[in-house]
C-alpha cells in the first residue's frame, strides 16, 4: 500500500462527501452536455486539527485572493468552475463586498437603506456577471476546514473530470499543509494546559500530486503553485517539481512580489508575466492575466 493510500485508510470521508460527489457529478455531467470546458479551482488555506473534538489547530493560512480572484476569471472565459474553496476564506463576487459596504450605504426614501448611487454603478456589473453566472450553473461551491476534508474532495474531484478530459482543468492555488498528525496520535478531547508542556510530532503528508497526475486524472490539465522567497530557488524548484510529478504546468511566485509578476514554468521553458506599470495604475489584478495565459494553454493541449 502506498503512503497516500495509508493516508486515505487512516481518514475516514468528511460528513456529507457523498452529497458533494453526486453534486460534482451532476455539475460535470450538466457542462460537458453544453459542451463547456471545466476548471477545478482550490483556494484557501487546511487545517491540522490537534484534538478528534477539535479545539485547536495547526493553520497552513492563506486568505483566498489569487483561488477567488481566478475563478471570476475563468467564468469570464466561458468555463463552469468548481471552487474547493476554505469556509470562510475570500470568495468570489462576495470579495468586492468588503466592510467598507457600510460606509456605502444611505438612507432611502421610507427608510430603506441603499447603496450610494457611485457605489452602485461599480457594483452593478459585478451584481449582473454574477447573477449570469448563478442562472447559468456555472458555479459550483464545495468548502473544507482541515487537511482532510480538502484531501479527500480533491480525489473525488479530479476522478470526477478526469471523465471529461481534456476539457477540464485543475488550477491547484490552495496552501495545503505539508505536515499532518497521524489518527492514533490525535487526543479525542481538548489537551489540557493543566498536564504541563505538550509535544507534538508531526509527520510528512504523502506528496498527493503524484496519485493525482498518474492515476486519478492522467488526461487532465494540471497547474500547480511554487511559492518561494527565494529568487534563486524559485525555477529549481518548480522545474524539480514538473520533472518529479509529470504535470502541465507551475506557476512560480515570490512571496514580496506576488501580486505583480509570476513565472510560468514547464520543463522546456519559463517566462516571466508581470504587470505593466499603466496596469498597475488602471488597477488590473495579475491573476486576470494569469488566466488568460493558463485558457490559451488549456485549448492548445486540447487540440493536441
Amino acid at each position: 500500500m502506498d503512503d497516500w493510500e495509508k493516508y486515505f485508510a487512516e481518514h475516514p470521508a468528511p460528513a456529507h462527501h457523498a452529497v458533494a460527489c453526486e453534486e460534482m457529478k451532476a455539475f460535470c455531467q450538466k457542462h460537458v452536455n453544453e459542451k463547456r470546458n471545466i476548471a477545478l479551482v482550490t483556494s484557501g488555506g487546511t487545517t491540522v486539527p490537534l484534538e478528534r473534538n477539535t479545539v485547536r489547530f495547526v493553520d497552513n493560512f492563506s486568505a483566498g485572493t489569487r483561488g477567488a480572484a481566478s475563478t471570476e476569471y475563468f467564468l469570464n472565459h466561458g468555463y463552469a468552475v468548481i471552487f474547493l474553496h476554505r469556509d470562510e476564506s475570500i470568495r468570489p463576487f462576495f470579495r468586492h463586498l468588503n466592510s467598507r459596504v457600510l460606509d456605502a450605504l444611505q438612507e432611502g426614501p421610507g427608510g430603506l437603506l441603499q447603496l450610494s448611487p457611485a457605489h452602485s454603478a461599480q457594483i452593478r456589473p459585478i451584481w449582473q456577471n454574477y447573477q449570469m453566472v448563478r442562472a447559468e450553473g456555472r458555479l459550483l461551491w464545495l468548502t473544507f476546514t482541515s487537511l482532510s476534508d480538502y484531501l479527500w474532495l480533491l480525489r473525488s474531484a479530479t476522478q470526477c473530470l478526469q471523465q471529461h478530459a481534456p476539457k477540464a482543468l485543475l488550477y491547484l492555488a490552495a496552501a495545503v499543509s505539508d505536515f499532518y498528525i497521524p489518527q492514533d496520535k490525535i487526543p479525542e478531547h481538548k489537551i489540557q494546559s493543566s498536564s504541563g508542556p505538550h509535544t507534538v510530532t508531526l509527520q510528512i503528508v504523502p506528496k498527493m500530486l503524484s496519485p493525482l497526475v498518474s492515476i486519478w486524472g492522467p488526461e487532465l490539465f494540471v497547474v500547480s503553485f511554487k511559492l518561494e522567497t527565494d529568487e534563486k530557488k524559485l525555477i529549481e524548484k518548480a522545474t524539480g517539481a514538473l520533472q518529479k510529478y509529470k504535470h502541465d504546468l507551475v506557476i512560480g511566485n515570490l512571496l514580496h512580489t506576488r501580486r505583480e509578476e509570476v513565472t510560468f514554468v514547464t520543463e522546456k521553458s519559463s517566462s516571466l508575466l508581470r504587470l505593466m506599470e499603466h496596469q498597475k495604475a488602471e488597477k488590473i489584478e495579475i491573476e486576470k492575466l494569469i488566466v488568460e495565459e493558463v485558457c490559451n494553454r488549456h485549448r492548445k493541449y486540447i487540440k493536441y
